[in-house]
């Protein structure tokens, strides 16, 4: 091979290398984009491994799973730094948040390269998320493993919890309409007291007033049931998919 011809070789696969792509996109890491709550992996299984890495500096992962014991669960969370980034025996930390992102719990601080860290926790039922971050944004793109396991409904599904919402809204629903008619009740009700107040006839402003009563204590009862019933649709209903 002449000289010329090493060089159009060389300069071809420059030209191969920066041309854009046309057609198709570049290949995202596993389990990216998940950088924020919004964009998070999941839903965690139970009994699985996810092999991932912290591509710059700022990089954080995100990991949700819904926990829909109608208790507490137990859970265990392993994170082993699997090495392979760049600075002095980069490190990084794993945490726990809620729904909202708010920090609940460490997994561990400082895991260093051939290192790992595991947490067991318990909790309630709600979505969280696992949170994994460099420690140091000058030291980045380790490689690192998720294990994740736990006991019945630890990492269940969303459909359980929408399942339980729904449950829980049926009744709200069946007193909130017996409310309204308890509420037409009274108004017509109370306007017979008025219409009666001056009459002449004892027996009719005392059935009136009885009534009205009466009218009354059925409206505060269906009032107390829905507080209840709105009570059990938490958390369920409350817990974003």
């Amino acid at each position: 091979m002449t000289r010329l011809q090493r060089l159009l070789l060389v300069l071809g696969a420059v030209v191969a290398l920066t041309a854009p792509l046309t057609g198709t996109a570049a290949a995202q890491p596993a389990y990216e984009p998940n950088d924020s709550i919004l964009t998070g992996y999941g839903p965690l299984a139970n009994n699985s491994s996810y092999t991932a890495a912290l591509e710059t500096g700022n990089d954080q992962d995100y990991f949700y799973f819904y926990v829909t014991s109608t208790s507490t669960a137990q859970l265990t969370f392993t994170v082993t730094n699997l090495g392979g980034g760049v600075g002095y025996e980069p490190s990084f930390s794993a945490h726990l948040a809620d729904s909202h992102g708010n920090y609940v719990e460490s997994i561990e601080n400082y895991i260093d390269p051939a290192d790992y860290a595991t947490r067991s926790v318990t909790l309630s039922a709600g979505k969280y998320f696992v949170v994994i971050e460099n420690d140091y944004s000058s030291e980045y793109g380790e490689s690192y493993r998720l294990d994740v396991s736990g006991t019945d409904g630890a990492l269940g599904d969303y459909a359980v919890i929408a399942a339980a919402c729904a449950s829980a809204t049926a009744p709200v629903s069946v007193y909130l309409a017996q409310i309204g008619a308890a509420e037409e009740k009274l108004r017509k009700a109370e306007a017979k007291v008025r219409q009666v107040r001056y009459s002449r006839k004892r027996r009719v402003r005392r059935k009136a007033q009885a009534k009205y009563r009466h009218v009354k204590a059925v409206l505060a009862a269906e009032k107390a049931s829905l507080k209840a019933a709105e009570q059990g649709q938490k958390p369920w209903c409350f817990i974003p998919a």
